[in-house]
């Protein structure tokens, strides 16, 4: 699955707010960075309900995980 990577001050929840790339490339506060999501015919990311509570989990532990990149503090 590609990586898409949320554009600054974007809505983590908005698929249009994401953009492809081939390896996300992330720096500043505990946010969500990029994720990993199977592509709609827009090339923008299908946010399923597990990726979304993957993103949650991901936030409140403030720790990465499979599909969800978060930004890290430089």
């Amino acid at each position: 699955m590609p990586w898409f990577q949320l554009v600054a001050n974007g809505d983590a929840t908005d698929p249009n707010d994401y953009n492809a790339v081939g390896g996300p490339s992330c720096s500043g506060p505990n946010h969500i960075c990029a994720i990993q999501a199977s592509p709609n015919t827009n090339n923008k990311p299908i946010i399923t309900t597990p990726l979304r509570n993957e993103m949650i989990t991901a936030l409140n532990t403030n720790s990465s995980s499979t599909n969800v990149q978060l930004r890290t503090n430089p």
